[in-house]
């Protein structure tokens, strides 16, 4: 699935905006998951860059996935793509579940950091004599 979102993401034009970004979701228009996504990372004062795609985006994207899975023999289970797509450096994560997973497991910091979003704060006191 993430072979198919990257073409799919470079077909619409997005690799110079997520290459410019240290955060980026993209997702859904009017989604609520890209909301839920976003107060994540901005709780983490982690600012993310926000892409809305189109509807036709997302049918493209359902047709193409599910194509593949028909054609690779399984009939029993139809998924839609994965949105919200999240990439912190460059990279993409993958949905808000895997960001979640990340952060509960303690890495998302350290990628957050990592990738310049986020910066350690150091609070220095300069006493005078």
């Amino acid at each position: 699935m993430e072979q198919l979102l990257m073409v799919a993401i470079k077909e619409e034009g997005l690799i110079p905006i997520v290459e410019g970004s240290m955060v980026m979701i993209v997702g859904r228009r009017g989604c609520h998951m890209n909301y839920v996504a976003q107060r994540l990372l901005e709780g983490l004062k982690a600012y993310p860059t926000m892409y809305e795609v189109s509807e036709e985006f997302v049918a493209r994207m359902t047709l193409m996935r599910n194509l593949g899975r028909t054609l690779r023999g399984d009939y029993n289970t139809l998924f839609a793509p994965l949105f919200p797509a999240i990439f912190i450096g460059e990279k993409l994560i993958g949905g808000l579940d895997q960001l979640i997973a990340i952060h509960v497991i303690g890495k998302l910091i350290p990628m957050l950091k990592e990738a310049g979003a986020i910066w350690l704060r150091v609070v220095c006191y300069i006493f005078s004599i």
